[in-house]
């Protein structure tokens, strides 16, 4: 997932637009490598990307963050 410019995503309001991509960016990823996410996987990686892009993180380093937490929290390694 790429996004570009400056975005203020707040924890409070679940992102907004932002949470609204990573959900379909998620769901996508799933598809194309033909798994089924298991119930609550999306809103846990996607929470945690929220909460890692507002501590400052760079989006990229908090994708692969996210996606390796969630891939040990749903033992999908």
């Amino acid at each position: 997932m790429l996004l570009v410019g400056s975005t203020t995503a707040t924890a409070e309001n679940g992102g907004g637009l932002i949470r609204k991509i990573c959900m379909s960016s998620f769901a996508a990823a799933m598809k194309t490598a033909g798994q089924t996410a298991p119930e609550g996987m999306a809103d846990f990686t996607c929470n945690c990307f929220l909460e890692e892009v507002n501590s400052g993180t760079r989006l990229d380093e908090a994708q692969n963050q996210c996606k390796s937490r969630a891939a040990v929290e749903y033992s999908m390694e």
